[in-house]
């Protein structure tokens, strides 16, 4: 019967240990890539009196911590030496010194040789950034960080992912947690949502776009994980942002328009002399027309404009945020503002973007637009001992409350139930008219009036008799 045993045969403290195989008319001994210490395997004892040194078993190692794990890496090694051994005896190969050396080569897990030890080194290291790639795909603030690529020519929702990407940043840094993917669901959402609300008092509405802003980019990063390394969490279809009270305070939101009259006020200023406020005034005169945000500007252009069959010019193209079709037709009031003003500037810097706000208001102001109406403006208030910028609702001054969101709310608000509803969604992209009653609020009460109006029209277009007075 074959047999491996193993000996320490140096007189230093720490060496190689070798290992002895024995079968049949073979004897082996070789050296092992494997460091041992004297002090495991040589006692002293007495023998007839006299002090002897002995040599243990690999199976009588025993003490500290150290000594059993180095005894269960010896043990492991010895039993694959075993197994191939029986193996190759039955394989009918010969157990040579050579066989014996690349058995030994082959099965201890000690790397030995400059170039070996090398290329061991790289496939570590290789592993290591393995490691730490999936690490890195599994982080939840690096999805937002990764989906900013896709949106680089899109600058509105750059900002809004930039945005985003900061409040759960501090959202991390405050709760000293580092968040995965996996870790995206509803618990997390609940638990961030309280914290930017109660916490650092920032709108509902607010808080909820950059948690669909962080859904997104989740989803992205993961449809797009061609290593299949992202771990999402089975929540993640099934998330919901917000409840139905919540859903009725979110649609609480304000965002002021200007009627027809506010807008003659405004076109009827004379800018001719102040360049950068007569661009403002054309931006909302179009704006409010078209129903277009100001950065689709650039598309009212020669190559989108495009004939009806019925002999109607009209733009089509898509638009920049949604990135869907629409169609803006060539009234003869566009004209009158492409005429007396032409087309609005298209692109503007990040620090162009603020003075453009700040100068809608400006001219909404020399306009005289300045009725108290409720709406949330941006103030300083304190949030746990420091001065932060909020939105505060109150009553302002209207011209206060006009911002470029003004545009399309006007232009949806102004011409609804004045034209055909499909036109109008044509225009801002809802796919039903429920949706576009909630963005506009039909419920104000100027839609009495317009209601007034159109059943008086359309029964005295029937030329029915007059009604009699009812005594």
């Amino acid at each position: 019967m074959a047999s491996f045993s193993f000996y320490y045969r140096s007189k230093k403290d720490s060496s190689k240990v070798s290992i002895r195989l024995i079968h049949k008319n073979i004897d082996y001994t070789l050296s092992t890539p494997y460091i041992s210490k004297r002090e495991y395997w040589i006692y002293r004892t007495t023998k007839n009196g006299k002090p002897v040194s002995k040599h243990k078993k690999v199976e009588d190692l025993k003490g500290y911590s150290d000594i059993k794990e180095h005894k269960a890496i010896l043990s492991e090694f010895k039993d694959k030496l075993e197994k191939q051994l029986i193996q190759d005896l039955n394989n009918g190969v010969a157990i040579t010194k050579d066989w014996f050396k690349q058995a030994i080569i082959k099965h201890s897990n000690v790397i030995e040789g400059k170039e070996a030890i090398l290329n061991e080194e790289i496939k570590n290291n290789k592993q290591r950034e393995l490691e730490l790639e999936i690490k890195r795909k599994n982080l939840l603030l690096n999805t937002v960080k990764e989906i900013q690529v896709k949106y680089q020519s899109n600058r509105d929702e750059l900002k809004k992912f930039v945005t985003t990407y900061n409040w759960l940043n501090d959202f991390q840094n405050e709760k000293r947690i580092i968040i995965k993917t996996k870790d995206f669901n509803q618990q997390f959402v609940d638990v961030f949502k309280n914290w930017a609300t109660i916490d650092k008092q920032y709108k509902l509405s607010t808080v909820v776009g950059h948690l669909k802003r962080i859904k997104r980019a989740v989803e992205y990063c993961y449809s797009n994980d061609t290593d299949d390394v992202i771990v999402v969490h089975k929540q993640l279809p099934y998330i919901k942002f917000t409840n139905a009270k919540e859903r009725e305070l979110i649609k609480d939101k304000i965002v002021v328009t200007l009627d027809f009259d506010e807008l003659d006020l405004i076109d009827n200023l004379d800018f001719k002399n102040n360049e950068e406020l007569r661009e403002v005034q054309k931006s909302i005169l179009i704006g409010c027309e078209t129903g277009l945000r100001f950065s689709d500007f650039n598309q009212l252009v020669d190559k989108n404009l495009k004939k009806s069959i019925d002999n109607f010019e009209y733009w089509e193209f898509k638009t920049s945020k949604t990135n869907k079709w629409v169609q803006i037709t060539k009234t003869e009031r566009l004209q009158y503002f492409f005429k007396k003003y032409g087309l609005p500037k298209n692109t503007y810097t990040d620090n162009e973007d603020i003075v453009l706000n700040r100068n809608l208001k400006k001219v909404c102001r020399l306009a005289k637009i300045d009725v108290m109406t409720e709406g949330d403006l941006s103030l300083s208030v304190i949030i746990n001992g420091k001065e932060q910028r909020r939105d505060v609702r109150s009553f302002y001054p209207k011209y206060k409350l006009i911002t470029t969101r003004t545009f399309r709310r006007s232009f949806a608000t102004n011409y609804y139930g004045k034209i055909d509803k499909e036109l109008i969604m044509q225009v801002t992209g809802h796919t039903t008219e429920k949706i576009l009653k909630e963005y506009i609020d039909v419920h104000d009460d100027k839609n009495i009036g317009r209601g007034f109006k159109s059943m008086a029209e359309f029964h005295e277009n029937r030329k029915q008799p007059k009604l009699r007075k009812v005594e």
